[in-house]
């Protein structure tokens, strides 16, 4: 774990030493999440400003969350395979789980045990012990990025690594809007529907 982190560093290197002036708000960053079984998928965070999408490449589902000042979120999943979308009811909880891919909550039940590098180069080591193994994460609290999350649990592990970011808006902004013209549907509406398809065929169509 350990070299992975140490390779992880070096992808900061080039980030300015001092106070950083990189946007965390428009951003996209790209992980590998993998298990001891062997399995892995690829998972990818796209920021901009109050919105945020969390992309599985693998699977073709995006889930776009957008912000409202009411402090609810709508959330839209898209099956781009399908090239079309499910419009979620309001949502009313933890909004930082999405845009960050962790809790505020559960960073701030962890306890810090190192840092190192400075401005848009600080790392942060938080551990947590949890039933039955723990969890260990190395944080980047400028950029509010993920740079290494593991969760031991019964001898089995699950790794979140980041792979790359990139701070581009117009990459992130062409993404969001193209996820936009996706036509969508509510979910309500859909679920109505397959209850009247079901008995349809349940009833025969002869």
């Amino acid at each position: 774990m350990y070299a992975r982190f140490f390779l992880l560093l070096a992808m900061f290197a080039a980030l300015p030493a001092s106070a950083c002036n990189l946007s965390a708000s428009t951003l996209v960053a790209r992980y590998t999440v993998s298990h001891t079984n062997g399995d892995s998928h690829p998972l990818v965070l796209w920021r901009a400003n109050h919105q945020v999408v969390q992309q599985r490449p693998d699977r073709g589902i995006s889930d776009y969350w957008q912000w409202l000042r009411n402090g609810s979120f709508t959330h839209t999943r898209y099956f781009e395979h399908f090239a079309r979308g499910v419009e979620m009811p309001l949502q009313l909880d933890e909004w930082s789980p999405r845009w960050q891919l962790l809790s505020s909550e559960a960073l701030e039940k962890m306890t810090l045990q190192s840092q190192k590098g400075d401005g848009c180069k600080l790392t942060q080591k938080y551990h947590r012990p949890l039933p039955g193994g723990d969890l260990t994460v190395w944080w980047n609290p400028y950029l509010k990025l993920v740079v290494l999350l593991n969760r031991q649990k019964s001898g089995e592990s699950t790794t979140m690594k980041l792979v790359d970011f990139d701070t581009d808006s117009k990459v992130v902004s062409e993404f969001i809007a193209d996820l936009q013209e996706l036509p969508t549907r509510p979910l309500a509406e859909i679920q109505k529907e397959a209850r009247f398809i079901d008995a349809v065929l349940d009833r025969g169509v002869n």
